[in-house]
């Protein structure tokens, strides 16, 4: 492996959203605004809910449906990924540490299966939650991002923000990580 490192890439000007139906984690990086960057094998995209400032998902850009079916290449560029996300996430926003969760629960749950069903039975999508924590709560585009549960087990609730603030969350972690604009 040595001292490689990955070529963070995002396109300079994205194409319109057009997210899967079948599965979003599928969507090609290219069609979802929320994409910060994407490498081979990998693609990351703000979370949905920014409970966690700057909040992240990580996932395969192929459909894996668990850890066991990704490949040495993967597993490999995977680390290289997580190496230069997981400082870039903490120097961001002064975060004082990275919560990483993988959870196929939603996958199977029987009411709004996340992704859907495919064939009657679960369709999980390899993906990982990095959430950074924060000792203070953080102002940032005129919000306050608060983590009550600091020291503890993160927990999930929806913090929805406006449209401008997750660009600006986006482009700074672009900038802190160098990706490289096509």
């Amino acid at each position: 492996m040595g001292d490689a490192k990955p070529v963070l890439r995002a396109l300079a000007a994205p194409l319109p959203a057009q997210l899967s139906r079948e599965c979003i984690s599928c969507t090609p990086p290219q069609h979802d605004p929320d994409t910060i960057f994407f490498t081979e094998g990998w693609k990351v995209v703000l979370h949905p809910s920014q409970c966690g400032l700057s909040n992240v998902l990580l996932a395969t850009r192929r459909h894996v449906p668990r850890m066991a079916d990704l490949t040495p290449a993967e597993w490999q560029e995977f680390q290289m990924v997580t190496a230069a996300l997981e400082p870039a996430l903490e120097r961001a926003f002064g975060a004082a540490l990275i919560n990483m969760a993988y959870q196929r629960n939603w996958a199977y749950r029987v009411a709004e299966p996340d992704p859907p069903f495919k064939g009657g039975r679960p369709n999980p999508h390899v993906h990982w939650h990095l959430t950074p924590r924060y000792a203070q709560p953080v102002e940032f585009g005129g919000l306050i991002f608060d983590d009550p549960t600091f020291g503890e087990p993160f927990e999930w609730r929806t913090v929805d923000v406006p449209a401008q603030i997750r660009r600006a969350i986006i482009e700074r972690l672009r900038a802190q990580l160098g990706v490289v604009l096509e």
